[in-house]
């Protein structure tokens, strides 16, 4: 029931807005029409009228007999209109209908104007509508009847009342019908938006056409996707945030266990149990840096510390750093630098990070084979290529390896660990020293990633 008077107030609210506007336009629009209809129907009457009275005049003045006068006053006799003669003096001479107090009242005064005219015009509050037309011997007086007029238009304007009513009436049947229409695809996205704050993100919204409402409900449904999604990847996100600490601090609890207890036989037990708890240290506060990098990201805190630099120096500190693990795999690093290339202004700390990100990336996901980091000056860029033999990444993939979270293949993820996040910040540092990076990758045979840094 609420649902039903939500979905009533919201056309209520758009048929009385639409109605009211009507509702005005027809009101003015109907008054302008009224009144020129009015004004030329009496304009016709007056004008009818001197005509009328001129004929008259006419042969009375060709013919000034007492006959003629006779014959005007039978041809109005039984008509509508009626006519009255008059001499000079205002005396009457003849009449098609008894004389009036109304009629005598607007006889012409000595020395007016001798041309045919309206003598009285206002139909509302006299009997007659009154023309005058001048005789050689005195004057042709025209009367139409008030009555008769006033009736007319009383007809008018119940005609005009009941259309204008039954136009209202109709209209509010087809405003309110628009207003219903217009209202429920609102109310489908309004609930689709409360499903969407309870969780229920994907909504379908069936809402057709390319208008400014279809685009609001494709718009609103495209975000219900786009949060389903982020759901998803957070959850994989805490999912394989708390299986990367749970590892390496079961690591780092275990053997400081037997470290506190004493449980060793030698001095090489104890160096390598200490070197196991350092490099799981190292893998968390990887983790963590990657974390804080990505929070830093979110609020517009990220900063750099530009310097000049050289930047074969910087990949070569890398590379000699990761270069055990790489041997441990069987896997060799080619270095293939260009030896004349310009200091650069980097953030050496953060670069550092790009290149141990790519380049972690490319001994974890190659099984053998060989990595090759390549550096050269191309037209105004430095370019630094690492290119693996590795397990290589779907060409539909690509487009999504630098959002938030995302991981190509959770089975692989959890056998090579990873929280999405290494890529995303990559991208983000690289983008920040206005360069850019790209990837082209082919199952199975590897992946090139390129970055292109301004000189």
């Amino acid at each position: 029931m609420k649902f039903k008077f939500k979905v009533s107030s919201i056309s209520l609210k758009l048929g009385l807005l639409f109605s009211s506007i009507f509702f005005t336009l027809f009101l003015i629009l109907g008054s302008i029409l009224y009144g020129v209809f009015t004004n030329l129907f009496v304009d016709y009457i007056k004008q009818d009228l001197l005509v009328r009275g001129d004929n008259h005049a006419r042969i009375i003045n060709e013919s000034s007999t007492g006959q003629t006068i006779e014959h005007v006053v039978e041809m109005e006799k039984g008509a509508t209109t009626s006519v009255l003669i008059t001499d000079k003096d205002q005396q009457l001479l003849a009449s098609s209908t008894p004389l009036k107090r109304d009629m005598n009242n607007h006889f012409v005064a000595k020395g007016s104007k001798q041309t045919s005219h309206v003598l009285e015009s206002n139909w509302r509050q006299h009997e007659y509508i009154i023309t005058v037309s001048p005789i050689k011997t005195g004057f042709v007086y025209m009367y139409y009847p008030s009555k008769i007029l006033r009736e007319i238009i009383f007809i008018m304007d119940v005609l005009f009342i009941v259309a204008g009513v039954g136009i209202v009436l109709l209209t509010f049947g087809l405003i309110g019908l628009l207003s219903q229409r217009l209202a429920k695809p609102l109310v489908i996205m309004k609930e689709a938006t409360n499903k969407m704050a309870l969780g229920k993100y994907s909504e379908n919204i069936p809402i057709k056409g390319n208008d400014e409402i279809a685009q609001l409900g494709n718009s609103i449904q495209l975000l219900g996707e786009q949060l389903q999604y982020f759901e998803k990847s957070r959850n994989e996100f805490l999912a394989a945030v708390s299986h990367e600490l749970r590892t390496p601090l079961t690591y780092i609890k275990g053997y400081s266990d037997i470290l506190l207890k004493g449980n060793i036989y030698s001095v090489t037990d104890q160096e390598n149990y200490l070197k196991i708890i350092n490099k799981e240290a190292s893998r968390i506060s990887f983790l963590v840096n990657d974390l804080f990098e990505m929070s830093k990201l979110q609020i517009g805190e990220f900063e750099l510390n530009k310097e000049k630099a050289m930047i074969n120096m910087l990949i070569e500190k890398v590379v000699s750093n990761l270069e055990p693990a790489a041997r441990k795999k069987g896997i060799e690093i080619k270095r293939e630098y260009q030896t004349d290339l310009p200091a650069i202004p980097i953030d050496v700390h953060r670069m550092e990070q790009v290149f141990y990100n790519l380049i972690e990336n490319a001994i974890k996901y190659s099984i053998q084979g060989e990595i090759t980091v390549r550096s050269y000056l191309k037209n105004e860029f430095v370019i630094i290529e690492i290119k693996d033999s590795g397990i290589g990444i779907p060409s539909d993939e690509l487009p999504k390896i630098w959002e938030r979270f995302y991981r190509v293949d959770q089975s692989r993820t959890r056998k090579t660990g990873g929280t999405g996040l290494g890529l995303y910040v990559v991208k983000q540092i690289i983008e920040s020293h206005s360069g850019n990076i790209v990837v082209s990758s082919v199952e199975n045979e590897g992946s090139t990633f390129i970055i292109f840094l301004k000189l």
